[in-house]
């Protein structure tokens, strides 16, 4: 016969948990006391160990929402889900949202001056060109 750690219940030898408290360290009678953990075929969901994971239809929606409602479908991704991985993949959306307008701003703050200058010396060009075009004529 075979004892359960937990909660003391007799139990036949084949048994690898308590049927009472649902213990898995059972203590065999040629064990002396010492506690054997016994293999436990049945493989916990993650729900059952605090993590909630996140369905693939799920992804599917959360990558929808995020792309074509950027900024406000990632602030409620970050809000809304459970799943440690897919708030790290929210986290990592906005990160590269923000450096996007960073570049963005950066680019801008250097092309449009050049811009400006392009047009202006292609109108001091259009002057000249037509200056010359009159002397020539």
């Amino acid at each position: 016969m075979a004892r359960c750690t937990s909660c003391g219940a007799e139990l036949p030898d084949y048994y690898t948990s308590c049927p009472n408290c649902g213990g898995t360290q059972v203590v065999r009678d040629g064990a002396a006391g010492v506690p054997q953990t016994q293999p436990s075929y049945a493989q916990p969901l993650p729900t059952q160990m605090g993590q909630p994971v996140t369905s693939v239809k799920g992804w599917i929606g959360w990558i929808l929402l995020c792309s074509y409602v950027p900024i406000i479908g990632v602030i409620v991704m970050l809000c809304t889900v459970k799943d440690p991985s897919a708030k790290n993949y929210a986290k990592l959306q906005l990160i590269m949202m923000i450096i996007g307008i960073v570049l963005c701003a950066l680019m801008l703050l250097i092309l449009v001056p050049a811009l400006i200058g392009y047009v202006r010396k292609a109108e001091n060009a259009h002057v000249v060109y037509n200056m010359i075009q009159a002397f020539i004529h």
